[in-house]
């Protein structure tokens, strides 16, 4: 059983139009013509941490009414302890609500976890829109291969114009919540608020509605499923782990283990075992991921046949409005319905995973916690005690923000 969440350090720049003080909240950029800014959550709270979508306005008053809550499962809200592991409720026992973090095995049969069809994979790429991804929006276009990115509500806010763009490329945007908050951490109004906001700003920025979604760190249970289906979402998991994120950490990954694992994914052995295909755990956070991304991707095209997830389930739907998505066949080809209104074909790159958790959705859990706060060039995972903030800018340049929070989770 997993147990820990391991923090995660993300070089993301964020572009800010005005002096920032420490103490200021609400805080939205002037960065796109918005049409909701007055009603989308501050970016920041006073101590610099990023804001948690909030549950006292009267959207999400709305937003509760779509759910029948008469049936959301019992299930306890998980806390965290000191160190910012979650704690287990019931002790290592039955695991009764099926929450993914306590043991990496329990799914239910709507969670998406991997691709059905052998030498197929789903590629994603979590915690966008970045300014590392830039570079990897431009490589995947470069090579007609499209993707599965889950945004961050905060990050769309901050790159609107990157989120637009992948948009416009058609890789399949899902959702990852508002604040990369965990979801059973949170109550049922907060989970609503953190889903519904960031769905909000992609319909703004994108034109479309998701009808998927990735937990942040995985960390889902039968009410976190319950409270997203009623809102008409579907989770996307994973079942290997690249562990890019951790680069740069104590422990964290190197590029040569994760060169060595992406060998072993592509190896005869593996396939030989496969009875399914994968959908794997990548990030756009920082150069390295997007590099070893890249650097990867024509090992793993020689072998499997790369999509986004949309495709490798056959998902010709996955937004609310009427847009029909191509799927990939097995065979590489592309089918697109005669009402097709976007295009999006092709395949995409993962980043190479590590020797702990080849084949193991367990090991996989531990994935990201990102709750930064704002500071002046990075985002890193720790407790309150450690955020500080330090945002400046000057007449509308785009400033590196970099947000710290400190202990491993």
């Amino acid at each position: 059983m997993l147990s820990k969440l391991l923090s995660i350090t993300a070089v993301i720049g964020l572009t800010v139009t005005a002096t920032i003080a420490q103490d200021t909240a609400p805080y939205f950029p002037n960065n796109w013509t918005w049409k909701n800014a007055s009603i989308y959550p501050p970016l920041f709270d006073s101590t610099g941490a990023w804001a948690k979508a909030p549950t006292n306005t009267s959207l999400v008053q709305e937003w509760m009414k779509l759910v029948n809550w008469t049936g959301v499962p019992n299930a306890t809200i998980n806390k965290l302890d000191a160190n910012g592991n979650l704690i287990d409720p019931y002790a290592n026992a039955a695991n009764p609500y099926c929450d993914w973090s306590f043991d990496g095995v329990c799914t239910r049969p709507a969670d998406v976890v991997n691709c059905p069809q052998k030498g197929v994979w789903g590629l994603t790429f979590d915690d966008g829109p970045t300014a590392a991804g830039a570079a990897l929006y431009d490589y995947l276009a470069s090579i007609k291969q499209k993707a599965s990115l889950f945004y961050i509500g905060l990050m769309v806010a901050q790159y609107p114009q990157n989120a637009k763009r992948a948009c416009d490329d058609g890789h399949h945007i899902s959702i990852h919540t508002w604040s990369h908050q965990v979801l059973t951490t949170l109550t049922n109004i907060e989970i609503v608020a953190e889903l519904k906001y960031t769905e909000m700003i992609i319909k703004e920025v994108c034109g479309v509605t998701p009808r998927y979604f990735r937990p942040p760190t995985g960390d889902i249970d039968d009410r976190v499923r319950y409270i997203a289906a009623q809102l008409g979402y579907t989770p996307i998991m994973w079942d290997l782990d690249t562990n890019d994120w951790t680069n740069g950490e104590p422990g964290g990954v190197t590029a040569a283990q994760e060169d060595a694992n992406f060998t072993i994914w592509t190896s005869a052995a593996q396939l030989a075992n496969d009875t399914h295909g994968h959908i794997t755990l990548q990030h756009e956070l920082t150069n390295f991921t997007v590099n070893e991304a890249i650097k990867n991707i024509p090992i793993l095209k020689k072998v499997y046949n790369v999509m986004p997830v949309a495709s490798c389930i056959g998902e010709t739907h996955p937004y609310l409005e009427n847009i029909v998505y191509p799927v990939i066949q097995p065979n590489g080809s592309v089918a697109v319905p005669a009402n097709a209104t976007n295009s999006t074909t092709s395949s995409i790159p993962p980043v190479a995973p590590t020797t702990a958790n080849v084949g193991s959705a367990s090991a996989a859990v531990a994935a990201e916690s990102i709750v930064p706060t704002a500071s002046s060039a990075a985002y890193s995972v720790g407790s309150s005690a450690d955020r500080s903030v330090v945002v400046s800018a000057a007449l509308g340049v785009v400033v590196g923000v970099i947000a710290l929070l400190a202990n491993t989770l």
